[in-house]
């Protein structure tokens, strides 16, 4: 089992992320759920995830101090993919340097998210995955 954490301030996005992982793949279970990243910091402490799905934009600290401290904290123990809806390539080098092993770009496929999560957190255990920004769609 693949347990993510997913932080996003946005409610809608949220749940239709959850529902959608859990119900495309039995192998993917939502562990935790944050509105911002000072709350999803709490959750990854007392939580165990092997993927972190992170907005860039979000109130009281956002996707990249989130990546930083996660990153500060558990080193390469878990999968980090950051996503945002700005087209942006100082938020996507800021994601990529805070530690984030993908970057995406919304309106992103939700299919080829959970395919990327799944390949991310296989690789993950054999070897370190190489940080790396697409716009998946």
């Amino acid at each position: 089992m693949i347990k993510i954490l997913i932080a996003d301030d946005y409610l809608p996005f949220r749940l239709a992320l959850r529902d959608f992982l859990e119900t495309a793949d039995s192998r993917l279970k939502i562990m935790a759920e944050a509105a911002n990243g000072r709350e999803a910091l709490k959750l990854v402490k007392k939580t165990p995830i092997d993927v972190a799905l992170i907005d860039i934009r979000m109130p009281i600290m956002d996707g990249v101090e989130l990546s930083r401290h996660i990153r500060a904290i558990w080193g390469h123990s878990l999968v980090i993919v950051t996503y945002t809806g700005l087209r942006s390539p100082i938020l996507m080098e800021q994601a990529l340097q805070a530690g984030a092993d993908l970057h995406l770009v919304k309106p992103f496929e939700l299919f080829a998210l959970k395919d990327a999560v799944i390949r991310l957190d296989e690789s993950h255990g054999r070897a370190q995955t190489r940080a790396r920004a697409i716009s998946v769609g």
